[in-house]
């Protein structure tokens, strides 16, 4: 049986978004009637490049992540929202840069890396299984993905230094 699929575009003059801690919630009132999400969760959709439109907001209390709609426009928030939504943006985007590989070794099927990026040095670990977690976004250009689900990207791997292409090249084909 095929599943059909309606999209809901949420108004922002009947959405209200509330930050505690590293949750967000939303609260979506229309004709005097609210109803409450208390864990949501924010993709960008198509095109992601363009982070102001179309985002994906999820229920993060199921497993599945059922969309409750998008957001066409998250820029024309009122500004507590448009904090709320940007804090969460920021949080799931974050992105650094590796500029170089100091370590990186493998044990018990887990590779641990010890990296400098645009934003200092960090360790991660990611499971030895390359193909599920990198993605070769165009030649040279890679994505790491570690087990917390937190992406690391290397833009050019011909911009790192030898001693880092080679420990690299023990664990990627490129």
């Amino acid at each position: 049986m095929t599943k059909s699929f309606r999209v809901v575009y949420l108004k922002p003059e009947e959405i209200h978004f509330d930050r505690h801690g590293d949750t967000l919630s939303l609260t979506v009132t229309q004709n005097d009637v609210s109803v409450q999400y208390p864990r949501v969760v924010l993709r960008s959709c198509f095109p992601v490049s363009d982070s102001r439109v179309y985002l994906s907001v999820r229920d993060a209390s199921e497993e599945e992540q059922p969309e409750i709609g998008i957001i066409e426009d998250w820029k024309a928030l009122k500004p507590g929202d448009r904090e709320a939504v940007a804090a969460e943006l920021d949080l799931y985007y974050f992105v650094p840069t590796i500029h170089k590989i100091h370590d990186i070794h493998e044990e018990l099927g887990f590779l641990y890396w010890t990296v400098q990026t645009d934003k200092g040095t960090q360790e991660f670990v990611m499971r030895n299984s390359i193909i599920r977690n990198t993605r070769q976004v165009s030649p040279g250009h890679w994505l790491l993905i570690d087990v917390n689900d937190a992406r690391h990207e290397i833009t050019d791997v011909t911009d790192l230094d030898s001693r880092s292409q080679k420990l690299l090249a023990r664990f990627l084909s490129f």
